[in-house]
């Protein structure tokens, strides 16, 4: 009997040691993202913080997390907290339906693939906004304030792999320079004052698979222009 047990615990131990470096990685990253903001609900690696009535980010969103859900709130630029400029966890954030009227520049800056900041008051992009991003797939600046002032020159040309820029319901009247070329597919410009696309506009965009210009006030295309 004895022979037995020592067999069955030997196997058992043979069984579950590659089990162990999966259910160590499980544990860190789930203890990293123990710390949940009191006014938010979090449920493993997602923080919902939406339709609170917030005017800032709530402190205490720490490494571990990926998806942060801040939408429809009253969040301003004065709102964000400088510790969550470092969190190179988060993946995606969702800030549209606030109260920004600039781009957050403390926004978690090396992790995003997604920045979803449409319908806010946004009205200038510095250019050094996304500096140092290295991963943002996807940017939705619909529904704000921008015009051609307000968007530094340059501001996008560093996103390299950027696949998804949308600028709709602005108030453009050409679009910006120096888009980045290397994976863009869609790029979105519906709904604003464009009224000329000067030649060489979208030049280097070769993976380009759809461009929305429509609502505009563009009465012809200068040759070259597309």
């Amino acid at each position: 009997m004895e022979i037995q047990w020592r067999l069955w615990n030997k196997d058992w131990a043979s069984s579950l040691r590659p089990w162990i470096p999966i259910l160590l990685g499980l544990h860190l990253q789930f203890s990293r993202a123990s710390n949940c903001p009191e006014e938010c609900r979090c449920d493993r690696t997602f923080v919902y913080c939406n339709e609170r009535s917030l005017t800032s980010v709530p402190f205490g969103i720490g490494e571990g997390y990926k998806t942060l859900y801040l939408h429809n709130n009253q969040i301003n630029n004065a709102g964000f907290p400088l510790q969550l400029h470092h969190v190179a966890s988060v993946e995606t954030v969702y800030l549209y339906g606030n109260q920004l009227d600039e781009f957050p520049i403390t926004c978690p800056k090396i992790g995003p693939e997604e920045l979803r900041l449409d319908e806010n008051r946004i009205a200038v992009i510095v250019e050094e906004a996304f500096r140092n991003v290295t991963r943002l797939e996807r940017l939705l600046l619909d529904g704000n304030l921008l015009t051609d002032e307000g968007i530094a020159p340059g501001t996008f040309q560093d996103l390299v792999t950027l696949r998804e820029l949308s600028l709709a319901r602005n108030s453009l009247t050409y679009p910006p320079p120096f888009l980045p070329g290397e994976v863009l597919v869609k790029l979105n410009f519906q709904e604003n004052q464009i009224n000329n696309i000067p030649a060489g506009a979208f030049a280097g965009l070769h993976k380009l698979e759809k461009l929305d210009i429509s609502s505009n006030q563009l009465q012809s295309l200068n040759a070259g222009g597309l």
